[in-house]
This record gives C-alpha cells, structure tokens and sequence, in this order.
C-alpha cells in the first residue's frame, strides 16, 4: 500500500473500526496507540507531498522529519530502524545545506 493510503487509514474516521488491524501494523508504538503514529505519519506525508511536487524543503526543520522518520521505523521494526541510523547518510547532507 502507498504511503498515502497510510497517512488516511490513521485518520480519526477509521480508528474505531480499523484500529485492531492498524495497530499491529506498529507493534512497537507505544500502548499500541495509533495517536501515537499518526501525528509523524501526517507530517511525513505532507513532507513527501512538498518533494514530490519539487518545493523547496531547504527551510523546513529537516532534522524533525529525519526524526519523524526513526520514530515512525522505530514502531513498526526497531532493528530497521537502528539500520537506517548506522548507514544513514542525513546528518552530514544537512551539515552541508546552505
């Protein structure tokens, strides 16, 4: 499923009845909470939107969406998450940003 079908499953509309079978989907959320998971999703999504659409990013506060990002892995797969961190190449693309 895309990102975006995501994004909209979490929405408050569909927690009563989808909330089972989307919290198992992040096992690792805290108290499986889809609250939780669904502030970073959101976020992320309108920035994948902002990139997808070729807007500048360079203002935005990129080290809270790698952050959103870590959060987001970290509840479905921490070992995924810990991978991503180890080779992710973030920290030293942004030390270099205008």
């Amino acid at each position: 499923m895309s990102f975006g079908i995501w994004r909209f499953l979490l929405d408050r509309q569909y927690r009563a009845s989808l909330r089972p079978d989307l919290a198992g989907a992040f096992p690792q959320a805290p108290n499986r909470a889809l609250t939780t998971v669904e502030d970073p999703v959101k976020r992320l999504h309108k920035f994948r939107n902002r990139i997808a659409h070729h807007e500048g990013i360079w203002h935005l506060p990129l080290e809270a969406r790698r952050d959103d990002i870590q959060t987001v892995l970290g509840f479905i797969a921490p070992a995924a998450a810990a991978w991503v961190t180890d080779v992710s190449r973030i920290d030293d693309v942004l030390a270099c940003r205008p």
